[in-house]
């Protein structure tokens, strides 16, 4: 009866120090390589025409809603476009400079990231954001008042432009 005790008391020992192993290796947060939040701020060199745009009543049955941006760099230096993402599924945007153009790329997350881009926009150089908004991507619930962005990250300079738009989505 003893040493079926003491084996009981090992197992119930064991097994404890195996579920606290194993809760502290799930609690540690995994390391991200480069993690890049989405911060918007000024880019020199980076001018937005426009910067955004009021599209007013949009119908959900209407179709996709298509916008463009003229991107252009007012410096004398080359600007490097790094990525591209969007705010929400709904919205998707491309780039296109020269004869260079991207696929669509949306909106990142659930550990999903739009790979680079990569483009160089020469000195006093334009290029265009090609933006498409399905206002029936959220369905019939999806009526009602949207704000969506497009967040273009630049290596160099570093940093975030934020384009805009926004309006109702009615019935």
């Amino acid at each position: 009866m003893a040493k079926d005790l003491k084996i009981l008391v090992a197992a119930l020992v064991f097994t404890f120090l195996l579920i606290i192993g194993f809760a502290f290796w799930q609690g540690k947060p995994e390391k991200e390589e480069n993690p890049e939040p989405i911060v918007a701020g000024d880019v020199v060199g980076v001018e937005i025409n426009p910067l955004s745009y009021e599209l007013g009543d949009v119908p959900i049955n209407g179709g996709v809603v298509t916008k463009e941006y003229e991107v252009k760099n007012s410096t004398e230096g080359v600007l490097k476009l790094k990525k591209l993402a969007t705010s929400c599924m709904c919205t998707t945007a491309s780039f296109e400079v020269g004869e260079t153009k991207t696929k669509f790329f949306g909106m990142e997350g659930h550990g999903d990231k739009n790979p680079p881009v990569n483009i160089e926009i020469g000195p006093g150089q334009s290029g265009k954001v090609v933006t498409r908004f399905d206002p029936a991507a959220h369905g019939p619930q999806g009526v009602g008042p949207f704000d969506r962005s497009i967040y273009l990250t630049f290596s160099d300079p570093a940093g975030v432009k934020e384009l805009k738009f926004n309006g109702v989505v009615v019935k």
